[in-house]
């Protein structure tokens, strides 16, 4: 017995379809993993940054502003050759899990020494930073091994003997290497990919469920060229997923070589602990799911007769799947590293994500789907859908673009905590030039509302709407572009911590 679980579901009533839409929302934010992880520095060591010594230390002990993930912490003792000095596998502290300590092995003489370190964050940006200290001439010890056995009870050797073979690498590798790194200018190509896929998968969604449906309300029939715009939107969607999937594998290339260099980029363990043990890694398997989730259904909506069940069901699924999609990058930034209400931040950023989607997306799929499929009606009917068209498009551009500002403000808030942090730092300061650029958007987009709109119907003005709104959309990817290199930054709440 054959069951089309399709026309199953698109044979269920809108206001139920809703409300699964809601409770799904719901329920993918009580399981969307929250910590209280911001980017973590170095607050203290042992031995301290610059001290002179005069016996050989034992231990090298780190205190971090928050608890780093064993398995992505990495420390290594160099000597002024050059040279590694042997060091245990790291280990937590007994006294906390904000503490890492190695213990000494190799020989140390009297000379300086560079301790290099790197933790991650639980929103899986790398941090790495190095300080130095002197042994002195005659110092006790010097010559010997600085560090005793471990002990065979102690409760860290199974994970030091599991640790020891992938904790030492080249003493460059951690702080230079490649010189790749989560602000890195391919990192940052890569997440402008990611939101420029986004925007076009959200606006999509958007550009159909709510201009094209408002057109239809008001015409109480469906235009062959309404059907057209569809099955563009839809086509445009699912290319935008292709997109969006190819870049999640190139996130994970970069964040591996960015964790661990280039050497260990393809090491099966470390890439699955950096998956499994960090927020990053499980936002990064919710965005694999939302993409399956809406290219399934924008493929069956660019496939079927844009009114048949099978075509409403696709966006039906496209929509979840852009929903959920939404909240992905916070997981990955600094909404869930925010020092304080975790939750909302993360719910806010996904909000945002929503309303620069469904106002300069839809702006984006009005110019590449909605206006080519008034522009092949006959030139009496073309003026007027297009009019229609921006029409309908306005109410639902302001609504988003109210929630990108109240969103935004939000976030800055949270992040840069006090006004002066505008100009001291450089989250600050990318963040004001982030709003500059984002005012000449709002300014274009009130120009087009406020001159251009009420000229349609008249010669010229649908190419008049063509440039200025393509003027608009050109500029919201410099704002992407902006946002790609902002998400990297240390925030101003994280260097006060």
């Amino acid at each position: 017995m054959k069951f089309d679980l399709r026309l199953a579901v698109t044979a269920a009533r809108p206001a139920w379809n809703a409300r699964c839409i809601r409770w799904l929302l719901v329920v993918s934010l009580i399981f969307i993993p929250i910590a209280a992880f911001a980017h973590a520095h170095l607050k203290a060591s042992t031995p301290s940054a610059g001290a002179h010594l005069n016996e050989v230390p034992r231990e090298i002990r780190l205190d971090f502003s928050e608890a780093p993930e064993l398995t992505f912490t990495k420390v290594e003792l160099v000597d002024a050759a050059g040279q590694r000095v042997s060091v245990s596998a790291v280990r937590y502290t007994t006294d906390s899990r904000r503490s890492v300590v190695v213990s000494v092995q190799g020989v140390m003489v009297a000379g300086d020494y560079t301790v290099v370190w790197q933790v991650a964050g639980d929103d899986g940006h790398p941090v790495r930073d190095q300080f130095k200290f002197v042994v002195a001439p005659g110092a006790t010890g010097v010559g010997t091994a600085g560090a005793l056995p471990l002990i065979a009870g102690d409760s860290n050797v199974a994970h030091t003997a599991r640790m020891d073979s992938n904790m030492h690498h080249d003493p460059t590798s951690l702080p230079q290497g490649d010189g790749f790194g989560s602000d890195s200018t391919i990192y940052v190509f890569v997440r402008w990919w990611m939101f420029s896929a986004l925007l076009l998968m959200i606006g999509a969604v958007a550009f159909h469920q709510l201009v094209l449906r408002t057109v239809r309300l008001k015409q109480k029939f469906d235009a062959p060229v309404l059907n057209d715009a569809s099955e563009r939107a839809a086509r445009i969607g699912y290319a935008a997923t292709v997109g969006l999937l190819v870049v999640l594998v190139l996130r994970l290339i970069a964040q591996s070589v960015a964790m661990h260099g280039t050497a260990e980029m393809f090491d099966v363990g470390l890439v699955s602990a950096m998956l499994r043990k960090t927020t990053w890694g499980q936002g990064w398997l919710i965005q694999l799911l939302g993409i399956v989730v809406a290219g399934y259904g924008f493929h069956h909506a660019r496939n079927t007769a844009p009114q048949s069940a099978r075509a409403r069901g696709g966006w039906m699924l496209a929509t979840l799947g852009v929903l959920g999609l939404a909240f992905t990058p916070g997981l990955a930034g600094h909404a869930v590293a925010a020092p304080k209400l975790q939750a909302l931040t993360l719910l806010a950023d996904g909000l945002h994500v929503l309303g620069g989607g469904g106002w300069l997306g839809s702006l984006a799929l009005l110019l590449m789907a909605g206006l080519p499929a008034a522009l092949a009606l006959p030139e009496s009917e073309r003026v007027v859908m297009v009019a229609k068209l921006v029409n309908a498009f306005s109410p639902t551009a302001f609504m988003f673009a109210g929630l990108v500002v109240t969103t935004g403000a939000f976030a800055a808030w949270v992040h840069v905590g006090s006004v002066p942090a505008l100009w001291q730092t450089g989250y600050g300061r990318t963040l004001l030039l982030k709003l500059a650029v984002f005012s000449s958007v709002a300014a274009t987009g009130a120009y087009n509302w406020l001159r251009i709109k009420p000229q349609l119907g008249a010669d010229g003005a649908t190419m008049r709407i063509r440039r200025s709104a393509s003027m608009e959309v050109a500029i919201a990817l410099v704002v992407l572009l902006i946002t790609a290199v902002l998400v990297a930054l240390p925030t101003s709440m994280d260097m006060t911590m």
